[in-house]
Parts: C-alpha cells; sequence; structure tokens
C-alpha cells in the first residue's frame, strides 16, 4: 500500500512541480548573473527560437522520405516513423554551424536569454501534455482500456504508447526532432558563446564534442531507438514529452551552459584523456547496441566473439491472447551483463563531466541524475520484462546474473 501510494499519489506531483521548478533555477543559477533572471511565461523572442526549432523538426518529419515500423505493440496498428535522422541531423548542425560562423553574436543572445527559451518550452511542454492528457481519456486512438489512476499520474505517465499529431508520432517528434537537436544546437552555441567570453579552451572543445558524437551516433542508430523499452512500453505523457521538450534542452545542456560562466581550470593534458576516456566509451557502447541490433536483425542466426549466439527463446501470450516469442540474448556483450550498454554511457557522461572538475559540482549534476536515472529504469525495465515473460525471465537472470557491471551489481 506505501508502495502505491509513493507510486500514484505522491511522487507524481512532487516530479511534475519540483523538476519543472527546478529546471527553470538551474538555468538562472548557473548562469552566474550573466543571464536573464527569472522568467514565468518567457519572452517574444524567446518564442520564436521555440516556434522555429518544432516547425524545423515537424518539417522533418513531413517530408516524405522512407518509412520505418516499429514493433507490433499489445494494442493498435504498428508505428510508423520517418528513417530520415541522419539526413535531418547533418542539415541541422550544417545550418547550426554556418549561421554562428557568419553571426556569432547569436550565440551570446540565446545564452542571455537561456532562461526565457526553457520558460517558453515550459509552456509549451505543459500544455502539450495536457492535450495528450484529455485526448487519451475522450477520443483514444485505440480500444486498450487502462484502470483509472489519479489524474496527475496519468498526466505524468500519459495516456496513449504511440499516438499521432499532425500526422506525426509523438514520441519520434518530442525526443529526436526537438529535444535531442536541441541538445546538439545548445551544445554547438554554448561552445561558440564560451569563444566569445573567455576565448578558445580546449577542455570546453572536448566537452562539446563528445556530446556531439554521442548525439551523432543517436541519430545514425535512430530506428534501432525505436526498438527500445523507452519507446515500445513508455507512454506519452510528462515523463516523456515533457522532459524532451525541456528537460533534455534545459538539464542535458547543463554542464555546456554552465562552462560559459565558470571558465574551466583543467589542462590541456587533462582535458586531452577525458577525449580518449569519452571516445572508447563511445566505441564501447556502440559495440554493445549493435551486437543486440545484429543478432536482432539475424532473428539469432548469427556469430558474436568468434562463437554461435546464444540467446533463450521466450514465449509470451499479449492482452489479445495472441502467441508470441522474443529470443533474449544470453552472449557476447549481452552475456556480461544486462545493460552492460550503460556502463558506457556513464562513463561517457563522465568523460565530458570531467572538463568542469574544480568548479563544483555543477559539471557533474547530468552525470549524477544520469546514474539515479539509469539505476531506476534497470529496477523498472526489469519489473516490466519480468511480467511479460515469467518464468523465461528467470532463466534469462540465471544466464545473465549481473544487471550492470560485471561480477559487481
Amino acid at each position: 500500500m506505501l508502495a502505491d501510494a509513493l507510486r500514484y499519489h505522491v511522487g507524481p506531483p512532487l516530479m511534475v512541480v519540483g523538476v519543472t521548478a527546478g529546471v527553470q533555477v538551474l538555468a538562472v543559477a548557473g548562469g552566474k548573473n550573466t543571464t536573464r533572471g527569472w522568467s514565468l511565461l518567457g519572452s517574444l523572442e524567446a518564442w520564436c527560437y521555440v516556434a522555429a526549432l518544432a516547425l524545423w523538426g515537424l518539417l522533418s518529419l513531413w517530408v516524405p522520405s522512407r518509412e520505418f515500423r516499429g514493433p507490433m505493440p499489445q494494442h493498435g496498428p504498428a508505428p510508423r516513423y520517418r528513417a530520415n535522422g541522419v539526413q535531418f541531423y547533418c542539415v541541422s548542425v550544417i545550418l547550426a554551424i554556418v549561421g554562428l560562423i557568419y553571426n556569432q553574436e547569436f550565440a551570446s543572445r540565446t545564452f542571455y536569454i537561456f532562461p526565457e527559451i526553457l520558460a517558453a518550452c515550459n509552456v509549451t511542454a505543459l500544455v502539450f501534455c495536457v492535450y495528450l492528457l484529455i485526448r487519451g481519456k475522450k477520443w483514444p486512438q485505440t480500444t486498450e482500456k487502462l484502470p483509472p489512476r489519479p489524474i496527475v499520474y496519468e498526466f505524468y505517465r500519459g495516456m496513449e504508447i504511440h499516438p499521432r499529431f499532425l500526422g506525426v508520432d509523438v514520441k519520434q517528434f518530442t525526443v529526436c526532432r526537438f529535444g535531442m537537436i536541441a541538445w546538439q544546437v545548445l551544445v554547438i552555441i554554448f561552445f561558440v558563446a564560451q569563444n566569445r567570453l573567455h576565448g578558445f579552451d580546449f577542455a570546453c572543445f572536448v566537452c562539446a564534442f563528445l556530446q556531439s558524437v554521442y548525439i551523432a551516433k543517436f541519430f545514425y542508430w535512430e530506428t534501432g531507438y525505436f526498438d527500445t523499452l523507452d519507446i515500445i512500453y513508455d507512454r506519452a505523457g510528462y515523463y516523456i514529452c515533457w522532459g524532451c521538450l525541456v528537460f533534455v534542452p534545459g538539464f542535458y545542456t547543463f554542464t555546456s551552459f554552465f562552462l560559459v560562466a565558470h571558465k574551466p581550470t583543467v589542462s590541456v593534458s587533462g582535458a586531452f584523456v577525458c577525449l580518449m576516456m569519452g571516445l572508447i566509451s563511445i566505441a564501447l557502447n556502440y559495440r554493445v547496441d549493435w551486437e543486440k541490433q545484429y543478432f536482432r536483425q539475424n532473428k539469432g542466426k548469427c556469430f558474436l566473439w568468434g562463437r554461435q549466439a546464444k540467446f533463450i527463446k521466450a514465449t509470451y501470450v499479449t492482452p489479445a491472447n495472441e502467441k508470441r516469442t522474443s529470443l533474449l540474448l544470453t552472449s557476447g556483450c549481452w552475456g556480461l551483463a544486462r545493460h552492460l550498454n550503460y556502463v558506457f554511457e556513464l562513463l561517457l557522461t563522465l568523460s565530458w563531466s570531467l572538463v568542469g572538475i574544480g568548479r563544483g559540482l555543477g559539471p557533474f549534476l547530468y552525470f549524477f541524475f544520469l546514474t539515479i536515472l539509469l539505476v531506476h529504469r534497470i529496477f523498472r525495465d526489469e519489473e516490466k520484462c519480468k511480467a511479460k515473460y515469467g518464468r523465461y525471465w528467470d532463466q534469462y537472470c540465471e544466464a545473465v546474473p549481473y544487471r550492470l557491471i560485471p561480477f559487481i551489481f
């Protein structure tokens, strides 16, 4: 009963109020009196920024391009996505760089009004999440029936898994076409703003470069992201949609934002070590993700590490009483730990955070947050997998006993 009370009645209101306000507070505090102060509704200039990025993201999903279909959900048709992430990313980055070459003042101005930009994002995201809640309750796009929950919990969680808005998939738009590209563009902008304020700094370059490589990898692997548990199971509500419309631009970029006003003190050699650590982490993270994608593409008939891939064939029954089968990989990197990819993601984040060592906790806030998020996600996802696969999941856990770090956890 206590767990249910925390999950449905206490946690969601605290998250909605605390995190929504917290992002705004950090934008003011991290600017060190070099940005505008607290803003509730933003400004006309800030709204133009948000509208332009949203329209750019929508246009990328409206233009004719190859269609990619995600896994068949338990209710409704398979989700449809646009498989043009690489093109969208490259054009966006080129436009941002060319624009900043001709108008570097734009970077300083963006940094200065960043709290107002986040305020505009906040209002947009909250209104959009209310719309998704109402439409999901009154005019759902599938026949799925959900048990009633407290309204704030439903707002936080979302009602539908694959809703569409203006002809596009809501989660692809909010995650890939707004949140992730905003992260990339802002990292470039903050790097230029830092250069204008303090001159070129190799540590800031390393911070921006590692984030950019990570984001580029995300867009290269975008269709693979549509097979992750986040997309397959999480509903479109505050958690995902507000998170990607506000939290990703406002908090994921915080290390770069913080270093604009707080010049790094790390040496060039120290920054180079961070760069090498980050690149190795990216390569290993990509290898882990690639193994699972390669395994799925070949339906288990493949070799990993020079040996035939091992797996557990798990059957399950959907709510529509349809029998389906999944293959649970137990060899290669996925035989070492059930979430080994998270280890390298954390090491990468630590790499671009370490360039700010000596400047307090600010550069490490995202690393601390991501550690908590991923550990929570491990238990959340495993709860879902246990409910889905039953005894097959128990067999999988016996074959791969470690969750995150081999021989430790």
